[in-house]
């Protein structure tokens, strides 16, 4: 007799699956019918193929209809209208896929809540994995961890839709100390996104263009409680007491998203 799984199995398998990739983001995929598994499949086992695509053509064309998946990353959507491979959203419609479980949104704005909606409008119910399943795929999916959590410096690609994102700072894998920074108000056309933090923590970096320019933070002066960044612009967040700052450059936005690079420095 074939093996039933419940759904917090299959998601928790799922979770198995993506964590054997070898390549970022990580994502690990379960077929299943009736709580029986049919196939299963993590980005990296097939080469350039993404991991719905690896389970779902393992298995025969009626097969996969009526299905469920169960993938720990949100499916990608076509990015172009002649793009030469179909986009996992699309494969899974034309599969005839009834249900998907999905464990966390694609934060990369070109993609963020795409799949999902793609999903919901060719009537295919979507559901999430349980919160801490969730927590789990968030801290390994993704090359940097978390996605509301960064540590030390670095660069990173974030959607700022709805009400925007809100990012903790860590000085260092050693070091807990943080500084809360919050993107908000993504106006693309106008070629700015707002930058905030607490107790009037941002200043803006007037002609510095490198970080390197930027020997002593406390030169900059008139404080706000959010900066109007565009591109190329550099803010400084330091909140009153804090033992550190965060220098943050706004490298590009998008329609969707932006791109961001930040460095973190101790106060003298």
């Amino acid at each position: 007799m074939t093996k039933k799984y419940s759904k917090s199995d299959l998601m928790r398998i799922a979770v198995e699956e993506h964590l054997k990739c070898t390549e970022y983001p990580k994502v690990g995929v379960v077929v299943a019918k009736d709580g029986e598994i049919l196939s299963t499949g993590f980005r990296g086992e097939v080469p350039k193929k993404h991991a719905e695509r690896v389970a779902l053509e393992k298995l025969a064309t009626t097969d996969r209809v009526g299905a469920t998946v169960f993938t720990t990353l949100e499916p990608c959507v076509a990015l172009q209208a002649d793009q030469a491979t179909e986009s996992c959203a699309d494969l899974i419609i034309a599969s005839g896929v009834s249900e998907v479980f999905i464990g966390v949104l694609d934060p990369n704005g070109t993609i963020y809540s795409q799949g999902f909606r793609t999903l919901l409008e060719n009537n295919i119910s979507v559901k999430f994995f349980d919160r801490k399943l969730r927590y789990a795929v968030e801290q390994e999916t993704f090359e940097y961890g978390m996605i509301d959590k960064v540590i030390g410096g670095g660069k990173r690609r974030v959607p700022v839709v709805g009400s925007g994102i809100d990012i903790k700072v860590q000085f260092s894998e050693t070091d807990q100390r943080t500084i809360d920074i919050s993107w908000r108000t993504l106006q693309p056309s106008h070629g700015c996104v707002d930058l905030s933090s607490s107790n009037g923590a941002v200043t803006i970096a007037s002609g510095a263009t490198r970080f390197n320019d930027i020997s002593d933070p406390d030169v900059f002066r008139f404080p706000s409680h959010f900066a109007r960044m565009r591109k190329d612009m550099i803010a400084i967040v330091q909140p009153r007491g804090a033992t550190f700052c965060v220098l943050i450059k706004l490298i590009d936005l998008f329609q969707n998203d932006i791109l961001f690079q930040w460095e973190v420095r101790n106060v003298r």
